[in-house]
């Protein structure tokens, strides 16, 4: 099995097929408006097995997820919303 390098930061390019994606994740309606062409930018940490996934948004925000593939994590969406 191959390794694939995922560190570094991704910036927000378009946001094709938002109002399908955010409709299937749950997304309320004032959640939807403030992403609408929110410049987000992403950042990954590897260490290891483990990634850490940060999400910069505009104003100063940011929410941080850690995680490890193939082993069940708690994480939140942008939207303040908890999942396994």
């Amino acid at each position: 099995q191959g390794n694939m390098a995922f560190a570094g930061k991704y910036e927000f390019e378009s946001d094709e097929n938002y109002d399908a994606f955010v409709a299937k994740i749950g997304l309320s309606s004032d959640k939807v408006e403030l992403g609408r062409n929110c410049k987000i930018i992403t950042e990954v940490v590897q260490n290891g097995n483990d990634f850490t996934w940060t999400q910069h948004y505009p104003g100063g925000r940011s929410s941080t997820n850690s995680f490890t593939p193939g082993k069940e994590a708690d994480m939140e969406t942008m939207g303040g919303k908890k999942f396994k």
